[in-house]
């Protein structure tokens, strides 16, 4: 699982460790803040290979 975090202070190798993760399939994982006031909600979309 690749993991990236932007805008938002998480270390991604401890949210790995974390995670639960089961199967082969490869996901990434994007962190971001949504909206630009500095208590903006942090925001993960799980995307996979579309192809």
């Amino acid at each position: 699982m690749e993991i990236l975090v932007r805008g938002v202070d998480l270390d991604p190798d401890a949210l790995r460790h974390r995670l639960r993760l089961r199967g082969s399939r490869p996901l990434s994982v994007v962190v971001t803040r949504i909206g630009s006031r500095p208590a903006g909600a942090a925001t993960a979309f799980v995307c996979r290979a579309s192809r």
